[in-house]
């Protein structure tokens, strides 16, 4: 599964999962969205690499 993660406000506080997916696109879409909400969004792959990042 990719998964959506964020921090919310600054870079100390730990991330937190926004959702999973079963593909790379919804994910990245969702993050893209997302990205206008938190401080910091990432994509992780199915091996916990990151793919996405804003």
């Amino acid at each position: 599964m990719w998964t959506v993660k964020y921090k919310p406000n600054n870079e100390s506080q730990p991330w937190a999962t926004l959702d999973n997916y079963y593909s790379s696109e919804g994910a990245i879409t969702r993050a893209n969205w997302a990205s206008g909400e938190y401080f910091i969004v990432i994509v992780t792959d199915p091996d916990g690499s990151v793919i996405w990042s804003n």
